[in-house]
């Protein structure tokens, strides 16, 4: 026989060890619950914006929002950060960096740095996006359409932002719903176009598998892993392709996965 115990807080009622234990228990058992399965990588949030200095300021900032990500059977939080920024015409990845836990009298702590970086991410990072900023440009955001995600100057670049899935990393729930909304504004769409389309709107994020099966498929491809590179490359052909009644491209060779 088990019991589930919630906490009651009530007028005059004497505050206990053990319902503390049970508020501070709960979330963490959830979660841990949840994503059991799941690969480390986003989960939420994790905005990322130019500011612009002053006139007489050398440089601006990059601002963060706050986000979430499951790392190492947790859940951890960081709060919004600006970072200074000079470093106009250059690439530059955004990456969450997550360092091993450390242990006090009252605290269980990861501490972790939201950093700039010339370079792809290294062990303990997670890249949140990626720009080459010109001096004087924004930083934009608003996509005219999937391809237009990937541009050479001013663009924030999150197709390799890698978000926590089951089985394995996923791509951004941002890209997939911008394809399913290209995809769906195409009359003559595939069936199984429309059918993944509508799975991107309605439950984020995807899993990789599923995409994986449903790029081999569409593609009529041998099914295999892929990079964000690749999957955000055959995305773009795909959803471009959807008026002119492309039923499969040709055959790519590759290892498959089992």
């Amino acid at each position: 026989m088990q019991n589930f115990a919630e906490p009651l807080f009530g007028k005059g009622r004497v505050l206990k060890k053990e319902s503390l234990e049970a508020l501070r228990d709960f979330p963490g058992r959830l979660a841990g619950l949840f994503y059991s399965d799941w690969q480390d990588g986003i989960l939420y949030g994790f905005d990322i914006s130019y500011l612009h200095g002053a006139k007489d300021a050398a440089g601006g900032k990059i601002e963060v929002s706050e986000g979430a990500v499951w790392y190492q059977g947790q859940v951890v939080l960081t709060k919004t950060q600006n970072i200074a920024f000079r470093a106009y015409e250059q690439q530059i990845t955004v990456c969450l960096r997550l360092y091993p836990v450390v242990s006090t009298e009252d605290f269980s702590v990861r501490p972790l740095e939201l950093r700039l970086k010339n370079g792809e991410p290294g062990n303990g990072e997670m890249e949140l996006g990626r720009f080459r900023l010109s001096e004087g440009a924004r930083l934009r955001k608003d996509y005219k359409d999937l391809r237009d995600c990937r541009t050479a100057y001013n663009t924030l670049d999150i197709t390799q932002v890698p978000y926590a899935g089951a089985e394995g990393v996923t791509v951004s729930p941002v890209l997939l719903r911008m394809f399913a909304r290209m995809v769906l504004a195409h009359r003559n769409a595939m069936e199984l176009d429309v059918q993944f389309a509508l799975l991107c709107l309605n439950q984020p994020p995807v899993s990789r598998e599923c995409l994986l099966r449903y790029i081999s498929r569409r593609m009529d491809e041998p099914y295999r892993e892929l990079t964000h590179s690749e999957i955000y490359e055959r995305l773009v052909h795909i959803a471009e392709a959807g008026n002119h009644g492309m039923q499969h491209t040709k055959r790519r060779e590759g290892p498959a996965v089992f």
